[in-house]
């Protein structure tokens, strides 16, 4: 098996252009393009950070309302947040949901359902992952 060690990959046609192969071979991908550009791992009361990558803050909104701030801005709003949790109740279905994204925040909260319909927002674990291109 060969191993390659390196510190930083360049593209020989652009210096960010780096491409990789399929497992099957017939597609191909930019690497940059998979990689996720900011996770987080919020603890339950979103008041502080378990661990991140790309994020420069956090500010607590309320009960489960909370906002993501990068500290690399995306080129534009059009990148893809995903959020989960890791919170099980028996009578409510909690859900992370993002509600809105600009090029330097994700707003998000945690809410529960529960079997009557109804809605309220709790304090939660949250994680949110996003892909999308940096300036």
């Amino acid at each position: 098996m060969s191993e390659i060690i390196t510190d930083k990959l360049t593209g020989k046609t652009s210096a960010g252009d780096v491409t990789i192969t399929s497992e099957g071979g017939s597609a191909t991908m930019q690497l940059q393009q998979g990689v996720a550009k900011v996770w987080i791992d919020i603890p339950l009361g979103a008041a502080s950070i378990n661990d991140s990558f790309n994020v420069s803050s956090l500010d607590d909104d309320g009960t489960g309302d909370f906002g993501v701030n990068v500290t690399n801005s995306f080129d534009n709003a059009f990148h893809v947040p995903t959020a989960s949790n890791s919170n099980l109740s028996s009578s409510s279905l909690i859900n992370c949901v993002v509600e809105s994204k600009t090029t330097s925040a994700i707003e998000a909260y945690t809410i529960a359902v529960s079997a009557t319909a109804n809605r309220t927002l709790l304090d939660r674990d949250a994680h949110i992952t996003s892909h999308g291109d940096l300036a």
